[in-house]
């Protein structure tokens, strides 16, 4: 029989080790895993296709938007997968779907030009929000292997005293193309 500070043990080695930490997927697509390969073999062929940030961008718009979306963009790095996703919701998306979707807990900052973003690193997705408070894009990428929700036992008093990292705000995605 297993004992259960065994399998604690475990459970927390299994965390530490390396590459442990996962991408939020979208639409069967996930950052850092999936191919340039994989997001056409679903998708089809680009609206377009070019460069955005220095990465290859597959980008699907207008007829070709993805069901749910305004736009979608695939950033692929040089070796040919998927870095990052950024998804233009076609519908109106609020605050309290995000938290239902994603967790109660985000780190919360803002952009340069003051819109509120909210950051889940542990699966890797960034929320940015337009000015009237809706949702205008959601960010897919590798999920930040050194963030780690804190153990139960590090909760109350003395967990809530020390300072969340104050990490420097995303850049917001590059607006849809033909709005």
């Amino acid at each position: 029989m297993v004992r259960l500070p065994h399998l604690l043990t475990a459970f927390l080695l299994l965390l530490a080790l390396p590459g442990t930490a996962l991408a939020r997927s979208w639409q069967g697509i996930t950052p850092g895993q999936s191919t340039q390969a994989d997001v056409v073999a679903r998708f089809g062929e680009p609206s377009t296709k070019g460069k955005l940030e220095g990465r290859t961008a597959l980008v699907y718009k207008a007829e070709q938007a993805i069901v749910g979306t305004r736009q979608a963009q695939f950033l692929v790095s040089d070796d040919g997968k998927v870095a990052e996703i950024n998804v233009f919701p076609a519908s109106q998306l609020e605050k309290e779907a995000v938290l239902g979707t994603f967790g109660k807990d985000p780190q919360k900052t803002f952009t340069d030009d003051f819109r509120t973003v909210w950051l889940y690193r542990a699966i890797g997705v960034v929320v940015f929000f337009a000015k009237d408070g809706a949702v205008e894009a959601i960010r897919f990428q590798a999920a930040d292997k050194s963030h780690r929700p804190a153990p139960a036992a590090a909760e109350g008093p003395a967990a809530a005293a020390a300072p969340a990292p104050s990490p420097a705000a995303p850049a917001t995605p590059a607006a849809p193309a033909g709005r």
